[in-house]
């Protein structure tokens, strides 16, 4: 039991005699290294991002858009290929090559608050704040109906508008006379009844009058609640970050390096060691040979 404790603090100092001796390796080939990485972070391409928050309201047609529907068109060859066209960044680009690299810029998302978020990556900041604003502008414009939607809205519009009129003259009638033109006049209880009925039909008809204008207009620049955000900083890449890993690889690979090194000198030390090791190099050769 003793030579065993003795064997294992043998070793262990054998170890810290090992690191000892390359303790300037370990400490400078890393600190050199990790310069080096963190110079080169000034020369890779910057990141950055502009924020965008958008709140879009509940469809109030069945031809408006929802914040979900808003989120995935956004990144939709429909709001990608006119912001391509009109951006300088994309112009020596195949069109589908330039619709991945957007596509991989623009990232929005639905919050569980209703809120939609626009983040645009550039490698410049205005770039980044550019992209950001084309994007909501085009996809603002993709909101506009089309022909068919637009003719049909308008046919609600008219029927709306038609029915509200007779409806208001209705409730008018019977909130003075209190009574309809049926050949006999109401009770006091009917009079209610038929006035809270034809009151829902109004609020029903005048709430299509107002919204199915703004339908008709698409929805407006009011729904971006904070415009694309001009970035001060860049997201990547992370100097810091890139030196500390590069540090710590090559910490950990010279530590490997000095210990496989230890044990091979000791190895070629021992007469044991040393005939499998040149057992080891006759079978490669034949090996060789043989593939020869």
């Amino acid at each position: 039991m003793e030579v065993k404790v003795q064997e294992a603090g043998v070793g262990l100092l054998d170890l810290l005699l090992v690191v000892a001796e390359s303790l300037k390796l370990l400490l400078l080939g890393p600190l050199v290294v990790g310069l080096l990485a963190f110079g080169v972070g000034f020369v890779l391409p910057q990141s950055f991002v502009s924020q965008a928050i958008l709140l879009i309201p509940p469809p109030n047609s069945p031809n408006s858009p929802s914040a979900a529907q808003g989120a995935s068109m956004m990144t939709s060859p429909l709001v990608l290929d006119p912001v391509i066209s009109s951006s300088d960044l994309f112009k020596d680009m195949p069109i589908q090559n330039a619709r991945i690299e957007l596509a991989e810029r623009i990232k929005a998302t639905l919050a569980k608050d209703g809120l939609l978020r626009l983040h645009v990556t550039a490698n410049d900041p205005k770039h980044a704040q550019d992209l950001a604003n084309a994007v909501i502008d085009v996809w603002l414009k993709s909101t506009v109906p089309g022909p068919q939607d637009r003719a049909d809205l308008e046919k609600r519009l008219s029927y709306a508008t038609n029915t509200l009129a007779s409806v208001s003259t209705l409730l008018e009638k019977l909130s003075v006379e209190g009574a309809v033109s049926l050949g006999r006049p109401l009770t006091r209880g009917e009079a209610g009844t038929g006035l809270v009925a034809v009151g829902e039909l109004q609020a029903r008809y005048l709430n299509e009058v107002i919204s199915i204008p703004r339908a008709l207009q698409g929805l407006s620049r009011d729904v971006v609640k904070q415009p694309p955000t001009l970035p001060t900083e860049p997201v990547a890449p992370k100097k810091s970050l890139i030196a500390v890993m590069a540090a710590m690889g090559t910490g950990f690979a010279l530590l490997f390096f000095v210990f496989v090194r230890q044990v091979w000198l000791k190895t070629k030390q021992d007469p044991d060691a040393a005939s499998k090791l040149a057992r080891l190099r006759d079978a490669f050769g034949r090996n060789e040979m043989v593939m020869k």
